[in-house]
């Protein structure tokens, strides 16, 4: 692991608020060129960092491609020509005060932070850095210390193009670099990673009232009602349970199927797990699942299955760790007792699911949103008004209908969630938001329509006289709002006799 010295953050930092006054006076068309100079890179770049990516992570270089690189890509030119006008200065509708104008005026935080996670280490801190640069900010940035090589990657792309030296710096390390770069004090910090990390930062930054972004953990539910297609569903949930060998925030792991089609739907997903191709068998060609990243991931899963298997869960499949302990067999688990269990209740980031029953609808909602996590959920039924019925009484940051996690690689729509899964939302235009402030702007029409406010002082009793007829004026009654105008219009006339105000 290479470590950078921590003691030249401090001039980092300043070098970083340097550039980033002059990177904030730039219109946004311009940044946006720039976003295009980046995608040109990357897309001449594209085959060699999914190789990279896949060697890091061990996931398919497919996956490595279509869920880090090829999200990335997307993001650019959506950013570079929605992201001018959506950042441009928003008019305010003013009804009561027709003589002055208001706006909504975006600016840039300042320096921001970009602390970026292992399982999808391009796309999740390329999309944090795009966006903030796009939005004005300087960025420092320290991926993480599993994926050192995919970080310097990204650095080496922006400074392939145009992008003024200083606004991206890199820095590499474990969570003692972490701690030094919020010590540090930026604009903001863009954290995404484990629940108890998250928390920590959260509670640092509020002694200074940093603002953070979150996005943590998941344990995201999977509903399969009645009238599902039993392929179509068990086709989705092999893929959302498994890709990345369940390295994913957004992984589906509860699933809750209608009683009348537990049983069909449980052999038909274990007939499906049992086709996939684990890199550690394939010799020559693709395969569908890789290795676990980290190392001490084997030991959570050992500990997770052991305590399963003492609470008296079936593991219907699976459940073993290969001899040199960076493989576990994709693992299906079910059982009458299985939501009591703590492998149901918490975050597994790994190759399972758990199999779990419902009667009705609203028992299904119910179970659904039992859990201190809301990322994403899935519904799947072949009536579509019911699914999104049940959609809006899910509590977290997305659902989907009839599919499963890929939004998290879908740059034109929100990523996030709510309780522990973290605070505020990445990637979208709504996303840019995250990287600005909102400032109000209100001002008067013309020149001529500058006189005393009606609320200065000295105050009179006509003032309030006026004010009060006004407030009668919003009722819904006609004959309240009639009898109001006479009194307002004699009071106003009398209020401008005793305090002329133009």
């Amino acid at each position: 692991m290479q470590t950078s010295d921590p003691t030249t953050l401090a001039s980092a930092f300043e070098k970083a608020r340097l550039v980033q006054s002059a990177w904030a006076e730039r219109p946004l068309k311009a940044r946006a060129k720039i976003l295009r100079e980046v995608a040109e890179v990357l897309i001449h770049r594209q085959e060699e960092l999914a190789r990279l990516v896949s060697e890091e992570t061990g996931k398919p270089e497919f996956e490595a491609y279509s869920s880090d690189i090829f999200p990335s890509i997307t993001l650019l030119p959506m950013i570079a020509d929605d992201g001018p006008d959506f950042l441009s200065d928003k008019k305010i509708a003013m009804r009561l005060l027709p003589y002055r104008k208001s706006k909504i005026n975006y600016w840039p935080l300042g320096v921001v932070s970009v602390i970026s996670p292992w399982n999808y280490p391009f796309m999740l801190a390329f999309a944090d850095i795009a966006m903030a640069l796009f939005a004005g900010n300087a960025v420092i940035f320290k991926p993480s210390e599993w994926t050192q090589r995919t970080g310097q990657a990204i650095q080496d792309l922006f400074d392939q193009t145009s992008l003024p030296a200083g606004l991206l710096q890199t820095f590499q390390g474990d969570g003692k670099m972490g701690q030094a770069i919020l010590e540090n004090r930026p604009d903001k910090v863009f954290f995404t990673g484990s629940v108890a990390t998250g928390k920590k930062i959260a509670e640092f930054c509020a002694k200074s009232l940093t603002p953070v972004n979150l996005e943590l953990g998941g344990n995201n539910p999977m509903i399969v009602l009645s009238d599902a297609h039993l392929d179509h569903a068990t086709s989705a949930a092999l893929w959302g349970g498994f890709c990345n060998a369940g390295q994913a925030c957004g992984s589906v792991q509860r699933i809750f199927v209608h009683e009348s089609i537990r049983d069909p739907f449980t052999e038909l997903l274990k007939t499906k797990v049992q086709n996939l191709r684990s890199s550690r068998s394939a010799q020559t060609g693709p395969y569908d699942i890789g290795r676990i990243t980290l190392p001490n991931q084997a030991n959570h899963y050992e500990d997770q299955l052991s305590k399963a298997r003492e609470a008296g869960v079936k593991i219907e499949m699976g459940g073993h760790l290969s001899p040199d302990r960076r493989y576990l067999e994709p693992t299906v688990i079910s059982g009458p007792g299985i939501e009591d269990s703590e492998i149901f209740k918490k975050e597994f980031f790994g190759p399972m699911v758990a199999i779990s029953t419902f009667r009705s609808v609203q028992e299904a909602i119910t179970k659904a949103n039992e859990t201190n996590y809301g990322l994403v959920a899935s519904v799947f039924s072949q009536d579509r008004r019911m699914a999104e019925s049940v959609a809006r009484k899910i509590q977290v940051g997305t659902v989907l209908v009839n599919e499963v996690l890929f939004t998290a690689g879908l740059m034109e729509t929100p990523w996030g969630g709510l309780k522990d899964s973290g605070l505020g939302r990445t990637h979208s235009l709504e996303g840019l938001k995250e990287f600005v402030h909102a400032r109000h702007i209100n001002s008067p029409i013309s020149g001529f329509m500058v006189f005393k406010a009606l609320w200065w002082f000295p105050y009179t009793p006509f003032q309030y006289g006026m004010f009060r007829a006004l407030g009668r004026i919003y009722s819904r009654s006609w004959s309240r709002k009639l009898r109001a105008l006479p009194e307002l219009l004699w009071n106003f006339v009398q209020f401008l006799k005793n305090e002329p105000r133009v």
